[in-house]
């Protein structure tokens, strides 16, 4: 009932960090939504459990499409302003680093005063070739609605993997680094029977302490010029017809279907993810052949977040706990 208006109020601070702020309509929305929900926690009598809870679950409805708002107005305000690409990047690694902390709390708290009985968002037991298979099951559906086919993803499973994960998470970095193959193998070949012998390759397997997945593809690889730029929220390979595609990548086509790229998202978040649990994502290009893309997860699960407790001074969650082994 406490930590989670201090954290909104962090998230209110960053945003009127910019300056400017004010005159794009997405950033007011933004800090309308954070602001209203400051107030009804604040105004959450504490020993009322339930009504704190039914407010919490308004509150993540509420703001369910934070993740477009805020993409979309920083984006606005880098191309209306002199907002740097450093200071957009900073920002919205920030905000959207912060957002996952917030999001692992509240998430976590309903679960466990479920009515029904107590849950955990975190899986004790998390089975990732399970959740690769599923990943690439929505993933090959996207790839064929817009190709009209689809590569085969072939998924190897060393060592029978089990550890404890929020599923969810994994869900969406697999799905996105799975759907980025797909994309470039199916760009680069044209047709099932010419990709028939370049599937895109998982394999899940891991020691005593780490569990590595590594998505490999051969759909012609990254420029190496480029590679860096990957991790930027500016970034995308996706080809803009008409309109900008910052205004167009994250609204739904036709049906409700998502894009295949464009947002700029999907590689930054799914690598914020990551650290924010204890581990890291990293990408190797080879080009003109293909792209490896592994992710390195803490398997002892004890990945802690690190939060000063003066307001004026408050750092966001620390990102992670997983070291770079040197080369």
């Amino acid at each position: 009932l406490e930590e989670l208006p201090i954290r909104f109020a962090r998230r209110l601070m960053l945003i009127e960090s910019l300056p400017g702020w004010n005159k794009y309509p997405h950033m007011r929305v933004i800090r309308s939504l954070y602001s209203d929900a400051f107030r009804r926690l604040r105004m959450v009598p504490q020993q009322d459990a339930e009504r704190f809870r039914t407010t919490l679950q308004n509150i993540k409805r509420r703001n369910s499409n934070m993740l477009m708002h805020v993409v979309r107005g920083v984006r606005h305000m880098k191309r209306t302003s002199s907002l740097s690409d450093l200071k957009v990047n900073q920002f919205l690694d920030e905000f959207l680093t912060a957002r996952i902390g917030t999001d692992i709390l509240s998430s976590q708290y309903l679960a466990i005063t479920r009515p029904e009985g107590a849950t955990s968002v975190i899986d004790p037991q998390c089975d990732p070739v399970s959740v690769v298979r599923s990943a690439a099951s929505d993933a090959a559906k996207l790839c064929k609605y817009h190709y009209g086919w689809s590569p085969s993803v072939d998924v190897i499973d060393v060592g029978q993997v089990r550890f404890p994960f929020i599923v969810q998470y994994l869900n969406y970095i697999m799905f996105e680094l799975i759907k980025n193959s797909l994309r470039a193998i199916a760009e680069r070949y044209g047709s099932r029977e010419a990709a028939e012998e370049h599937p895109v390759r998982v394999v899940v397997c891991g020691d005593d302490i780490t569990v590595v997945l590594r998505v490999s593809d051969a759909g012609g690889g990254i420029p190496l010029d480029d590679l860096s730029q990957v991790w930027s929220y500016l970034y995308t390979t996706a080809k803009p017809a008409g309109e900008d595609v910052a205004d167009d990548c994250d609204s739904d086509e036709e049906g409700g279907v998502a894009p295949m790229a464009g947002f700029g998202c999907g590689l930054p978040l799914s690598r914020n993810y990551a650290s924010y649990v204890g581990g890291r994502l990293e990408l190797n290009s080879m080009p003109h052949y293909g792209t490896d893309a592994y992710l390195y997860l803490n398997r002892l699960g004890n990945a802690q977040e690190g939060l000063h407790t003066e307001l004026d001074d408050a750092a966001l969650p620390s990102r992670g706990f997983l070291p770079r082994v040197q080369m």
